[in-house]
């Protein structure tokens, strides 16, 4: 029993090296500051994690293949160091089991970065236990010290820590009765009092920084470290930015705090301690924002700015931004009244003025004076610059402000000037209070733009969505940098507020008349004066706006009304007319537009796109091309409970069928930001649901605008009809014009031309391209051939996309045809737009099509031959010709030699004085002969010829 007992107790305790307890003790490094001691422990998973396992340990054998541990890539370069001297040290639980008490195992380490070998070595065990008496073996604790140089090793970003533990035994493969042999490692939980880890000196947060910046600049830009203390609510907001700069990644950062304290440092502005979802991996570290906007009169000094950054080993680094933030004690702001356009407007010969807003930003105990002047002198024939305070503007306290007034008087003669003219005005500000009393403490400087007008003009006018205008929807000098088919919401019990500014950017004081020109059915619009609520006057069908002064703006609030109607029109634009009342020789008129949108408690809009445009507008891009649009959809309502908004497949709904039935064969897939498929989002009122609709468009669909609509529609009680909005996407698909995608067809059957004879084709051209195209096309018929299209030369065309049309081609054969004969007529398709064709591309495409002929009588067959011959029969002709030529010649040869035969077997010839009786009967003899001799030449020819042809 005893024995049982301490071999339990020695079973938990590490016999050989007993493992390190941790200190509890928290001591605060700087960025880039000492190393940090690091364990990285060999994990359940074969991991090597910086987080100390929990729960019972793994065991694994170390014979055969081994084992690796390995880190996760790091996200940033990392040089480890030895733990002592130049060594890193591997703490491993080992037990080396044989019935052999005699065997030895070698267990070989090998440290990488990489798949680069740091160093290795071999632990030779020994005294094995496991034999036929022993009882049990203990878990022993072996430290392998392994080199890393005293320059430490450095690990790449993106490689990854790795130990090779890998084991052989002398005992191995031995058989027999009770034979065994087994070395194992113990990991990923606590053995004992320790853990099989790994021991090194690192700093895995080196590098890491916080960076201040006005809101919306970016990491690279200049950062923004004066501030003013009583400066405007928008001018006081700040953007920090820390960037973690943690090895091993987010699983090894506790918590990350930004602390901006008090100049004494004896309490904090602010703490900022980030979330698990604020922190997002890029440019291979962990960056967060934060926006902080301070309150309005904060003391004046330097505020210290820290950030520190706690892992899950206790290690605490801190950056100390080296500025820090400074509240100004003197500060001015200048700029322009909002009441008053940003330029100055001249006129040949007349005194123009301009108001200028000087705001004192700096500390609440200092005053200031201010001074304006001009930067530059004005050019000859002006007057000389007037401010209504010459002897400057005094301004008590931070908050403050003044409204200096300059006038100047424009020479008659503005010819010379030129359109981008500039005058530079110059605010110096004297202190009159402390130690710095008649000191200047601040200059700034404004440019303004010098305008020509004439009398009257049209207004410029601004539309914004916010009382603040700050969310600019409309500018008439801008028009192409807003969108006027972007849908802004009303719910259908509420009424939709946007503001609408009209500058007078003529000479003269003028005052608007205001006409709408379109608008949704059932919709309708008041027009109030902003702050005071008076609604215009009306006159006929337009509305009067009070008289505006030279160089200033008036802000009007424009009330919209949607529809309660649920079959009236959700969608549509607003589009009115600005024109000037006072000018009577011409219409000084500027046209303003924007779409409202009427929702039912749903609002669907589009946050991001796959596209760098206008946000919810892709394109252009090619057919058969994937959008993808990141959509959120916000319960707009004020209800406690859950809905269930249905998200309904575009391909589905009728409103895009009825538009275009070719939306319904695109493809749309709809996932949540899981990557599930999302058919339902269940919200409650406020909250919002993020979806991504991916888009796969037709190959065969026409170039242009396409507007598809996402539904999102009330899960239906059957009760009442449910709540819905549609939200439209747009893809603009780009003109594709292939070559060869103008395709002519013939459609009619042709029978065989004869002579004279005139027939019509018909013929199909279609367009396959998903573009207009005009098209010429012309026929090129064989000599004595006649062609006509439609009975002229030529043939035009206009095509819309994936169209056809059909033209009919004359054909009239000459008067003599031969048989058989094989005619082309060849088309020239060419599309006016697309007129281009070298080696590499061409539009204009030549098809060409072949008839067949045939002829009738022998007379006709043989003329058309002699006429026109072919060549089969010239070949005959010059046959005909040789036999006929070499008959001749054998038909000679014979007759000389029947000649010869009749002289060998021909009488004696008769004596001169025989009887003149007898010889008339010998010359009959001869001639009946000869006829004998000519019948025995043909039989010879006859012979011959068949003797030759054998």
């Amino acid at each position: 029993m005893h024995a049982v007992l301490i071999t339990l107790f020695l079973a938990v305790l590490p016999l050989n090296n007993p493992a390190e307890i941790l200190e509890e003790e928290t001591n605060v490094q700087p960025v880039g500051g000492v190393l940090e001691d690091y364990e990285l422990y060999l994990d359940g998973d074969t991991s090597l994690t910086t987080v100390e396992p929990s729960g019972s340990y793994d065991e694994t054998s170390l014979l055969g293949s081994g084992v690796v541990f390995d880190t996760d890539e790091l996200i940033s370069d990392l040089t480890i160091e030895g733990k002592s001297s130049d060594q890193v040290r591997v703490f491993a639980y080992m037990k080396f089991e044989s019935s052999n008490n005699q065997s030895t195992a070698d267990v070989n380490f090998k440290l990488y970065a990489g798949s680069a070998l740091i160093d290795q070595f071999t632990e030779t065990l020994e005294n094995p236990c496991g034999g036929f008496f022993s009882s049990g073996c203990a878990w022993v604790s072996y430290q392998i010290n392994l080199d890393v140089s005293s320059d430490g090793y450095d690990v790449a970003n993106g490689e990854q820590i790795k130990i090779d533990i890998e084991a052989t035994a002398d005992c191995e493969g031995g058989g027999g009765f009770g034979s065994s042999c087994e070395v194992t490692l113990a990991y990923g939980g606590e053995v004992g009092n320790g853990y099989s880890r790994m021991e090194f000196r690192a700093n895995a947060l080196d590098g890491s920084e916080v960076k201040v910046h006005e809101v919306g600049d970016g990491w690279s830009e200049t950062e923004v470290t004066e501030w003013s203390p009583t400066h405007r609510s928008d001018k006081r907001e700040m953007q920090f930015t820390v960037d973690v700069r943690d090895a091993f990644g987010r699983d090894d950062i506790d918590s990350v705090e930004l602390v901006l304290y008090t100049p004494n440092e004896a309490s904090a502005v602010f703490e900022k301690e980030f979330g698990n979802n604020e922190l997002r991996l890029d440019n291979d570290g962990l960056v967060g924002n934060f926006t902080f906007t301070y309150e309005s009169g904060i003391e004046h000094g330097e505020y210290p700015l820290r950030l520190l950054i706690t892992d899950v080993q206790g290690h605490v680094i801190e950056y100390l931004h080296p500025e820090g933030i400074t509240f100004l004690e003197y500060d001015i702001y200048l700029d322009f009244p909002t009441n008053q356009i940003p330029k100055l407007l001249v006129a040949p010969g007349q005194t123009s003025s301009i108001e200028l807003s000087v705001l004192h930003t700096g500390s609440v105990t200092s005053d200031l004076r201010v001074e304006m002047e001009l930067q530059q002198s004005l050019p000859s024939g002006w007057s000389d610059p007037n401010w209504d305070n010459p002897g400057g503007y005094t301004l008590n306290g931070g908050g403050s402000t003044a409204r200096p007034l300059l006038t100047l008087q424009a020479p008659e003669d503005l010819s010379s000037l030129s359109n981008s003219y500039q005058i530079v005005v110059e605010a110096y500000a004297y202190s009159t209070t402390g130690a710095d009393s008649g000191s200047q403490v601040r200059l700034v400087s404004l440019a303004i733009d010098v305008e020509k007008v004439n009398q009257f003009g049209p207004p410029q006018i601004d539309v914004y969505e916010d009382v603040e205008q700050q969310k600019q929807i409309f500018a008439s000098d801008r028009p192409d940098l807003y969108n006027e088919n972007l849908s802004h919401y009303i719910d259908y019990d509420k009424v939709g507020d946007f503001y609408l500014s009209i500058s007078n950017v003529g000479f003269d004081d003028d005052s608007y008349r205001i006409r709408i020109q379109e608008i949704p059915v059932a919709w309708s619009l008041k027009f109030l004066i902003n702050g005071t609520g008076t609604e215009l006057t009306e006159q006929g069908i337009d509305s009067l706006t009070p008289v505006i002064e030279q160089g200033e703006k008036l802000v009007l609030k424009v009330e919209v009304y949607p529809p309660f109607e649920r079959d009236a029109v959700d969608i549509g634009l607003i589009r009115l007319s600005v024109t000037s009342d006072n000018s009577v020789e011409e219409v000084l008129s500027t046209p303003v537009s924007w779409t409202v949108h009427r929702t039912f408690g749903i609002v669907g809009e589009v946050i991001s796109d796959s596209d760098g445009g206008t946000l919810g507008q892709i394109g252009p891009v090619s057919p058969g091309s994937t959008v993808t649009y990141n959509v959120r959809i916000t319960d707009s309502s004020d209800d406690a409970g859950t809905t269930n908004w249905v998200i309904k497949n575009p391909a589905a709904l009728q409103r895009n069928i009825d538009n275009d039935p070719g939306y319904a064969t695109w493809l749309y897939e709809i996932t949540d930001i899981e990557g599930n498929i999302a058919l339902v989002a269940p919200l409650t009122g406020g909250q919002y649901f993020d979806i991504e609709v991916q888009v796969t468009i037709r190959q065969q669909v026409e170039a242009g605008l396409h507007v598809v609509y996402l539904q999102v529609a009330e899960e239906s009680d059957g009760e009442e009809e449910p709540r819905y909005f549609d939200l439209p996407l747009t893809i603009e698909v780009d003109e594709e014009v292939i070559p060869g995608n103008l395709v002519v067809e013939q459609k009619s059957q042709t029978s065989l031309l004869g002579a004279g004879q005139t027939i019509e084709i018909d013929y199909r051209i279609d367009n396959l391209n998903n573009v207009e195209v005009d098209v010429v096309v012309s026929v090129k018929a064989p000599d004595s051939w006649d062609a006509t299209l439609d009975d002229g030369e030529i043939i035009s065309f206009t095509l819309d996309a994936f169209s056809s049309d059909d033209f009919t081609m004359q054909i009239t054969a000459p008067d003599k045809v031969k048989n058989g004969q094989i005619v082309e007529f060849e088309l020239t398709v060419t599309p006016t737009n697309y007129q281009e064709c070298t080696a590499s591309v061409c539009y204009i495409q030549k098809p060409s099509f072949q008839f067949k002929t045939e002829n009738s009588g022998i007379l006709n067959s043989i003329l058309s031959e002699i006429e026109d011959p072919e060549s089969t029969t010239i070949v005959l002709f010059f046959s005909v010709l040789v036999l006929a030529g070499f008959g001749l010649y054998r038909r000679g040869q014979n007759k000389v030699k029947a000649q010869m035969f009749a002289a060998m077997v021909e009488p004696t010839a008769m004596e001169s004085n025989e009887d003149d009786e007898l010889v008339v009967a010998d010359m009959d003899d001869e001639d009946q002969s000869d006829d004998e001799f000519d019948d025995i030449e043909l039989e010879l020819i006859d012979i011959e010829s068949i003797e030759d042809e054998s």
